[in-house]
């Protein structure tokens, strides 16, 4: 048995919205304890780690674990609509099929099907991070936005003093730099200089829908290394992304 009420139908659409980003469809994995969600892009060179524990909702009964899949690009469409009452969800075994209930001005009711879950477990990265990066994640969206106008890629590099974005291409490049101590940056940390690069196409996505969903995030890399991005949720619970570097050759 599986029954959660989200007190602002909003923040859970903005959240399954971020999600999307990179998985059309993925496991959902309700347990007594909150809700998991751990999948990789189809050319798995990104990766989202979801949880939202039982707290974070207005109402959460979970008997069991259960595993349930959902094609999540299509209950983002089935929510745009959403506003700010509540949304209730609860999942029937027997037909399998998860139904939505958001009563606001009118009471509207989603039956959705489910399907096959997968059977591949993905693990969670076991990296040891040299820098430490928390900003506003607006302005993170800022700034891969405008790198984008000039190349598909961008070169994250740290100094003790310092957070640098840049892309560079035959005819043009562009340069931001962030200083320790800024209203932008909020905490840089750096246990020795690293440099590495990173898809902005990517980037953009993650970027665009994580200023939605949280108002900061951290970046944590080392030298062409997978960088992790963790937006820090509004209530108990986390949103993270890792992306693989792109090796340039020397």
């Amino acid at each position: 048995m599986f029954k959660a009420t989200v007190a602002d139908a909003r923040l859970w659409k903005n959240l399954l919205a971020a999600i999307s980003t990179l998985i059309e469809e993925a496991d959902f994995n309700a347990t007594p304890e909150g809700i998991k969600l751990r999948s990789m892009d189809p050319s798995h060179v990104a990766m989202v780690d979801f949880e939202w524990n039982k707290s974070a909702f207005e109402e959460y009964t979970c008997l069991q674990p259960t595993k349930i899949r959902l094609n999540i690009t299509d209950i983002v469409k089935k929510l745009r609509s959403a506003g700010p009452e509540p949304l209730e969800m609860s999942y029937d075994e027997n037909t399998r099929k998860l139904s939505m209930v958001i009563k606001g001005k009118w009471k509207t009711t989603f039956v959705l099907p489910t399907l096959d879950p997968g059977d591949e477990e993905v693990p969670t990265p076991k990296i040891a991070f040299n820098t430490k990066i928390k900003m506003i994640s607006s302005s993170f969206k800022e700034i891969i936005d405008q790198i984008q106008t000039v190349s598909d890629n961008v070169r994250f590099e740290t100094t003790q003093e310092r957070f640098t974005a840049e892309a560079v291409t035959e005819l043009s490049g562009a340069k931001i730099e962030l200083e320790k101590g800024s209203d932008v940056l909020l905490e840089l940390d750096v246990k020795e200089p690293c440099k590495a690069t990173f898809n902005l196409n990517y980037l953009s996505e993650i970027s665009k829908s994580g200023s939605i969903a949280a108002e900061l995030v951290t970046l944590e890399f080392s030298s062409n290394m997978p960088v992790k991005l963790e937006y820090e949720m509004p209530q108990q619970g986390k949103l993270l992304y890792y992306l693989a570097p792109r090796i340039e050759a020397e």
